[in-house]
């Protein structure tokens, strides 16, 4: 169930994810943000109100300052992300951002006492080269002895981080809550905090003279908030070190489709960073 699960994740927002891209290159990053994040919600008030004949609020009170602190955390890592989409290469930032899994993985060791195999320690290590190789001016670094990140490298690292605690937290939410209750929940603060932001910062929630893409924020948000659904039910019945991992690999989704979609060139160092987040992001799942 727990492979399978991940498999799914890794589909659905591999999708979401190039998606985004390309709705991040016609408006702003907080407003994709905000729409697909409400369309996700939509879906799931209707799963709400047809699963769920009984509901008892007060179960879930002592869990609201970890939902609060999952939407906060992931406000801030959809946001970076995002700029780093839209500014850098989708294939690059979309791979960095993506290694969240390894960080899950090991806040699932510390904190749950869930135990890493050898084969997940060497894991670790392909990761990190890889992140390293996807991140680096290889030819600024030969040429003038000078380290100098690619555009959107930042970004995706600070999305990495962000996701990496708000799963792990969400994770750990779905062995007292279920499956679906966490994920729902969390979008219900995250929309709150993200109407406040559009507000304070005088944005419009639809801005005018562009055509506004419905169609494509509408599809985001299915996708998106299907990968939160089948993370979840992954999660509540098997080891959130097997799940994340595998639905992390989502960046070879959406590097395949940049590839295809975008034209994206990569250089032969990103190649081999891309593999080795690719396979130890596989290797750690086994």
């Amino acid at each position: 169930m727990g492979i399978l699960m991940g498999l799914a994740t890794m589909g659905l927002w591999g999708v979401a994810i190039f998606l985004a891209a390309i709705a991040n290159r016609k408006l702003e990053n907080v407003v994709v943000l905000f729409w697909m994040q409400a369309f996700g919600f939509l879906l799931g008030i209707v799963y709400f109100f047809y699963k769920l004949n009984s509901f008892d609020l007060t179960s879930v009170y002592p869990y609201l300052p970890q939902l609060v602190a999952i939407a906060v955390l992931q406000i801030g890592a959809y946001l970076s992300f995002y700029k780093g989409l839209s500014k850098g290469q989708v294939s690059m930032v979309s791979s960095i951002g993506a290694s969240w899994g390894l960080l899950t993985a090991i806040l699932g060791v510390v904190f749950l006492k869930e135990i890493l195999k050898v084969n997940q320690l060497v894991a670790i290590i392909f990761i990190a080269i890889g992140i390293i190789l996807v991140s680096v001016n290889v030819k600024e670094l030969i040429n003038n002895r000078k380290l100098k990140l690619l555009v959107g490298v930042k970004e995706g690292l600070m999305a990495m981080a962000c996701w990496g605690v708000a799963l792990f937290l969400l994770a750990s939410l779905t062995k007292n809550l279920g499956w679906f209750l966490p994920a729902f929940l969390f979008r219900f603060f995250l929309l709150i905090f993200l109407s406040l932001l559009i507000l304070f910062s005088k944005k419009k929630f639809v801005p005018e003279k562009i055509k506004f893409p419905w169609g494509l924020l509408l599809l985001i948000g299915i996708f998106d908030m299907g990968a939160f659904f089948t993370f979840s039910l992954g999660t509540s019945g098997s080891f959130a070190s097997i799940v994340a991992p595998i639905g992390s690999a989502y960046a070879l989704v959406t590097i395949v489709l940049a590839k295809i979609f975008l034209k994206e060139k990569i250089k032969p160092n990103q190649y081999f960073g891309i593999a080795g987040i690719l396979a130890g992001l596989i290797l750690i799942s086994l």
